[in-house]
């Protein structure tokens, strides 16, 4: 789970979070609200890492993984829709190129009996395994199977992304977080540039997520269709209620 502890934050004379308490489940699904300018983003900022809070700190295990999706987008030039996406897939495809040297190697190879031929084989071994474990054979089919729930085309797959809107680059953004699939999901406003058909399917996929998620949004009945818990931002405090 993730903890943050007496989270304090003031900018000039105005206390933004007050020594605020927040504990996050592996398999929450939070939704953070509040008006305009209540500490919401700052909030998933502090929970994500991306900012340091004046006092107060937030506990995370190690070896657990973190994706958020804020306002500033983080895309390559030069590459397409699919390449893209095909980033989240960091470790498979860092795998998949070096199975591919291994085997070529071995196949040029003759000192059957040595023993650096033996360890190629276990490395060639082990990797293949890791490989499978990780659904390297289907990256593709599902990272085009998450950028069509979010509207994109087949005919969208290869063009070049700086070809889009911002706001189409933002669903490339989730996309590649989606796919990523991390044990804590933040997203802050992730409907904001998306059509009725693509936040039905959004929240689906929310919904169905083995990891927790922490969702900052002002669209109520996404937050009503996908969260069990509201925290609610007020006057410096975190309110914590079960969602209806």
């Amino acid at each position: 789970m993730i903890t943050a502890s007496n989270i304090y934050i003031q900018y000039g004379d105005r206390i933004l979070l007050d020594r605020v308490n927040l504990v996050i489940g592996e398999r929450d699904k939070v939704g953070l609200v509040g008006r305009n300018g209540a500490g919401k983003s700052t909030m998933l900022k502090v929970i994500a890492g991306y900012m340091s809070p004046d006092e107060g700190a937030i506990a995370r295990p190690s070896e657990s993984t973190l994706g958020f999706l804020h306002q500033e987008m983080n895309l390559s030039k030069g590459k397409t829709v699919m390449e893209e996406a095909l980033t989240a897939f960091e470790e498979a495809r860092r795998l998949e190129k070096r199975l591919a040297e291994l085997n070529e190697e071995i196949a040029n190879r003759t000192d059957y009996e040595s023993e650096a031929y033996h360890r190629l084989l276990e490395e060639l071994s082990e990797g293949t395994e890791r490989f499978q474990l990780l659904g390297g054979q289907a990256i593709e089919a599902e990272a085009e199977k998450v950028l069509k729930g979010l509207g994109f085309k087949q005919k969208d797959m290869g063009r070049l992304t700086d070809e889009f809107s911002g706001g189409w680059q933002m669903r490339i953004e989730l996309a590649k977080m989606l796919l990523q699939r991390p044990d804590y999901l933040l997203l802050d406003e992730p409907t904001n540039h998306l059509d009725i058909e693509s936040i039905i399917w959004l929240e689906r996929f929310l919904r169905d997520y083995s990891g927790a998620v922490v969702v900052v949004s002002h669209d109520k009945q996404f937050l009503d269709n996908v969260t069990t818990r509201t925290v609610e931002v007020e006057l410096g405090k975190l309110y914590d209620y079960k969602a209806s």
